[in-house]
This record gives structure tokens, sequence and C-alpha cells, in this order.
């Protein structure tokens, strides 16, 4: 691995005809130039194709699912076409900025045992405006070591999905994308990775991440799937990794957080519902404080 390793890109999208240009104009003003960026679409139908094959840069490499198939089969898919040794994600809807790549690339030459890195990130609206950071602060603290990155992930995902870029051959011997989970992959593998291996979160603003309207407004069903998955990997962390009194504590409020959002939104009765709120609030009454906004 050298200054100039390859790096692939990986973009998923589904029907983003709106923001993906400028998604794919960021990766292509990289500062680092040799990259591969590649698209896998599934099944849009939509403009989204049109808009990717405008771009006539070698460095693009499109494929497209004959029919829908979700995100969790699509990222499996992608990853046998990936050929870089290091892979950066972005989502089709943000932005990297010019030098993400090359700083993070600079990362993993200066240590050999690294897995994973983040950065920090700027939110935008879907007009592109700046939001506050205010009730984003998860993103912006400064964990110095693996070892404090790696207490945190035990009981929240720290790392922006569209900041991280990790290393292939660590993500192939740890299981890569887990081929049981749809939207919750970015979390497992960050979590496989960081359990043998360093991890690194860059203290700079690399990423520009668009808050959307219909990431706030998830029908039920998408809300369930996304909470279990969520428990499930919580779950895992308790059952295999030691973890310290603090960080035992906090992963377990974050189960019973996510046991009451799901109690929240299914069909038992209100009585039900205002029981296990009760039961939830008297074991951890620090919840009854905390904001969680999701994108």
């Amino acid at each position: 691995m050298n200054l100039q390793t390859l790096v692939t890109v990986l973009i998923n999208c589904r029907n983003e005809e709106k923001f993906i240009s400028r998604s794919i104009k960021s990766v292509l003003s990289q500062t680092h130039k040799n990259l591969e960026l590649l698209i896998w679409d599934d099944a849009s139908d939509d403009n989204t194709a049109k808009v990717i094959k405008s771009f006539k840069d070698s460095r693009v490499k499109y494929f497209k699912n004959k029919k829908h198939k979700g995100l969790g089969f699509s990222r499996c898919e992608a990853q046998n076409q990936i050929k870089g040794e290091l892979v950066a994600i972005l989502d089709a809807d943000d932005e990297m900025s010019p030098n993400r790549i090359e700083k993070q690339v600079k990362e993993f030459l200066e240590n050999k045992n690294l897995s994973i890195v983040g950065s920090w990130v700027t939110f935008k609206n879907e007009n592109g405006k700046i939001i506050k950071d205010n009730f984003l602060k998860k993103y912006y603290n400064i964990y110095s070591t693996s070892d404090q990155i790696r207490d945190q992930m035990l009981w929240k995902n720290i790392f922006a999905h569209s900041s991280i870029m990790y290393k292939k051959d660590n993500a192939i011997k740890v299981g890569w994308y887990s081929k049981k989970l749809e939207y919750s992959q970015d979390y497992d593998l960050s979590i496989k990775l960081i359990k043998d291996y360093d991890s690194k979160i860059i203290t700079e603003k690399l990423t520009f991440i668009t808050i959307r309207k219909s990431s706030m407004s998830q029908s039920k069903q998408l809300q369930r799937i996304r909470l279990n998955e969520y428990l499930s990997i919580l779950q895992k962390c308790k059952s295999d990794y030691k973890m310290n009194k603090k960080i035992s504590f906090l992963n377990s409020r974050e189960i019973s957080l996510n046991k009451l959002k799901l109690i929240l939104i299914s069909d038992k009765s209100f009585i039900t519902k205002c029981i296990f709120v009760l039961k939830t609030l008297i074991n951890f009454p620090s919840l009854f404080f905390l904001r969680y906004r999701i994108k």
C-alpha cells in the first residue's frame, strides 16, 4: 500500500436522480486520483441511470439490478466487484470534501493495523443549507484511541456511514457484509472490524451528509426492521465483547430504548405500552432526558 493505492468508492442507490450527480462529481474531483467509483443501482425506475451514464469517466463502473432486491442484497453483490485495497463509502445523496480520500489513505499508511477510518461530517438539508450541529454532537466527540472508539461502538454507532473507509482484506476476514441484515450492515461490519483491528475518526469534516424529510417519516414496517437489526447488533455486542461497568450499562440502556421504540410502534394496546414505558423508565430513568434523531 502506498499514496497511489487504488481506492474503490462504493455508492448504492435507488431512484436518486435528484442528488447523485453532485455525489459523483465530489468523487471524481478528489485529490487522490487512483480510484474507481462503483455504483450499484437497485433497479431505479427514474432517471438515475441516465444521470450516471452522462459521466464519461472511465473510473465510473455502473451496475444495475434487473429487479428491486433491496440494499442488503445490493451491497453483497457490489462487494464482489470491488478491486481497490481500500473501500470508501458514500451514500447517493451525500458528498465528499476534495481531500477526503487522500487524508484517509494517509491514515492507513501511518498505521498498518488500522482497519476502518471515519471522520466528522457536515449536515445539510435537501436544499444544501448547512444544519446546525447541536443535535448531532455524537459525531464530533474526540476519541483518541481505538479502545475509546470500541467502547462507544458497543452501545451506539459513532461512524457516520458516508464518512468511512475500510481495508478490504480485513473486511473479507471478518465476513464482510452480513446477508442477514438489510439496513444495518454498515454498523455490523464496523463492529466486526474494530474487534481485532485499530480504528480512527479524523477530527475534520470530510463528508457532507444530506438530511432528508423522507428519512424522518419512515413506514412502521421499515422502522421495525431497522430497530430489530440495531437491537440484534447491540445484543451481539453484549455477548461477544468484554465491557466495563459503564459501557455495559449504556449497552443495556440502548437495548431497552430500542425495545421501547418497538413497543411504541407496535399494535399492542395503550395500557400495555404504558406499562412497558413505565417499567423501562424505572430501570433507566436517564432515558427520559435523551433526544435521538436518526437520518
